[in-house]
């Protein structure tokens, strides 16, 4: 990011959150369809002003943010409370924007946690500029939404390029949701 457009980015999290905020509204509602066309014209001319400040991948804010989800408007925002070589505890609350039915979590949405969770974890303790090369989700219960969740991860072991890692999603005592994965390091030059 330039010096030209530094910022403080506490402004554009905050736009991100609107935004989270607006995804969980949409879940809920049922306008009238001469709302929904006025809103849908509100929609767009937000979205076409924002392509104004259109930035090359460097220079994005959300790039700056870093990890737990908080920079980027589709991904869950998550917190790593406790972090060691090999394991990270962590907590996660999943609003209306992420429902599949029944005030539960979509799978697909727990499946993109993990990635970005268990990634983040990789990164940070097993080897950085990883990719995931594979990852498994096994559902044990259902997920609720709106209410804090505990997460953790395990790096179970290193081979060469290769981090293997699995992770839980718990309420309470009951396990949600488990992972295991493999995230490969890239080799030098690969974005």
């Amino acid at each position: 990011m330039t010096e030209a457009q530094a910022y403080d980015t506490d402004v554009f999290v905050d736009m991100i959150e609107a935004f989270r905020d607006l995804q969980a509204t949409l879940c809920l509602v049922a306008p009238p369809p001469e709302a929904t066309t006025e809103l849908t014209a509100t929609i767009e001319d937000v979205t076409n002003r924002l392509k104004e400040f259109e930035a090359p991948e460097g220079d994005r804010v959300a790039r700056e943010l870093g990890l737990r989800g908080i920079g980027h408007p589709v991904l869950v925002p998550y917190q790593a409370t406790d972090m060691s070589d090999t394991g990270m505890l962590g907590s996660v609350t999943f609003s209306y924007a992420h429902m599949g039915s029944t005030n539960t979590v979509h799978g697909g949405v727990i499946t993109m946690l993990f990635d970005d969770v268990l990634g983040m974890f990789v990164s940070r303790k097993g080897q950085p500029n990883s990719r995931t090369a594979f990852l498994k989700v096994n559902y044990r219960n259902t997920t609720p939404v709106n209410r804090e969740l505990r997460m953790t991860a395990s790096i179970d072991k290193i081979e060469g390029r290769k981090t293997f890692v699995t992770g839980t999603l718990s309420d309470g005592d009951i396990v949600c949701a488990e992972a295991e994965a493999l995230f490969v390091q890239l080799l030098p030059g690969r974005p």
